[in-house]
């Protein structure tokens, strides 16, 4: 039994969209919504984080019906570009608050990178990391490790060395602040390093 997401087309189902049909844009979001969401946890780790990726691109594109110029053909790269995009601004937010040391290391051991000059970046942009991680006071580094990659809470890292939750948290704070500085430092520009993950 056909049911509507099968039997319109994209191009029908957009019109549709245009004309404020919501049941024609849920129609789009139910057949793309599982390999964009695919695509983006992929790259980012995190099923909650990549729903919500997912989710924006899909409200993004139902603020904009009555603007965008898309087609049947031109949607699925459209939704595949967007969630990219996101996803690597996403990175670009957090990449010192979560291990993307470990996403990086990746990347440099997988030679995934599409030119010499990006592979550099990437290796770069580890180093960067893995030394400002390195060269942190011996309590700070402990407690960001911890928590970035052993993925404890604040309560559980403060419990674990005997320390206040307050104290935990300056350490992180100030962590990232040095994270911050040494990728700062660099000509790192992670655009580059996180496309090669959407082929």
């Amino acid at each position: 039994m056909q049911t509507e997401e099968t039997s319109y087309s994209d191009d029908a189902l957009l019109r549709r969209m245009v004309g404020n049909d919501q049941g024609a844009f849920t129609s789009l979001y139910r057949r793309y919504w599982e390999s964009l969401f695919l695509t983006a946890v992929s790259v980012i780790r995190s099923r909650e984080d990549a729903a919500d990726i997912v989710q924006e691109v899909f409200l993004s594109l139902w603020r904009r019906r009555k603007t965008l110029t898309l087609t049947g053909d031109s949607l699925p790269a459209y939704l595949a570009t967007s969630v990219k995009y996101q996803a690597i601004h996403y990175i670009e937010k957090n990449i010192t608050r979560r291990n993307y040391l470990g996403l990086l290391q990746e990347l440099a051991e997988a030679g995934t990178a599409p030119s010499a000059e990006a592979s550099l970046q990437i290796k770069e942009a580890y180093h960067l990391v893995h030394s400002a991680i390195e060269n942190m006071p011996p309590r700070m580094r402990t407690v960001y490790q911890l928590s970035r990659q052993e993925d404890l809470s604040h309560k559980e890292i403060a419990a674990r060395l005997n320390i206040s939750e307050e104290t935990v948290k300056k350490h992180i704070q100030h962590a990232l602040q040095l994270i911050r500085t040494a990728l700062g430092q660099g000509s790192v520009s992670l655009v580059v390093l996180l496309l090669p993950l959407f082929r």
